[in-house]
């Protein structure tokens, strides 16, 4: 067995960690590491009890990896993205736009959902999720490491808003602070 190129290194090393698989991954080249997993996947009868998930993962890692997409589309799908955010920034009027109808902003808006991973993409829908235009919701489809991703920048500004500043005389050169409640 091996595992098509398109793979990356981090991928394989997800991969190692997710499953504890005997593999050391420090310090080791790319094509070492491709080795090495492929060997250790091909000893194993099953993973965690299952035949038919680690039959799964094999023919994952003999394919070309279905994540990655070509720059020309990524740049394309950016586009389509900045023209939502234009759309909805402008009150949600076609005139404004190049979509003839809500038709295609909606054929775009679904295409959208499926590339969440890209900043850009996200924000956009979340925006036309926010502007209540569409009854219909659009759901982001998201990849295990960006909703962690984002679930930890969330807690990160929550912590930062949570904090309370205590400040003493000391701080204010001395003077009383004075509180009002209008």
């Amino acid at each position: 067995m091996t595992i098509h190129h398109s793979h990356t290194r981090r991928d394989i090393v997800d991969l190692i960690d997710t499953f504890s698989l005997d593999v050391k991954h420090k310090g080791v080249d790319k094509n070492v590491l491709f080795e090495q997993v492929a060997e250790c996947l091909m000893k194993m009868n099953d993973l965690d009890g299952s035949v038919d998930d680690l039959q799964h993962i094999k023919d994952y890692l003999k394919n070309i990896n279905q994540n990655k997409i070509k720059i020309s589309e990524r740049d394309n799908l950016i586009d389509i993205a900045k023209k939502i955010i234009f759309y909805v920034n402008n009150g949600c009027l076609l005139s404004y736009t190049d979509y003839l109808s809500e038709d295609h902003l909606k054929r775009d808006v679904r295409e959208l959902c499926k590339h969440c991973t890209l900043p850009t993409c996200l924000r956009a829908i979340n925006m036309l999720n926010n502007s209540h235009k569409f009854t219909e919701y659009f759901s982001p489809i998201l990849t295990g490491k960006t909703k962690v991703l984002l679930r930890r920048r969330r807690e990160q500004r929550l912590k930062r808003m949570n904090n309370l500043r205590v400040r003493t005389r000391e701080d204010n050169n001395g003077e009383p602070f004075v509180v009002r409640f209008d």
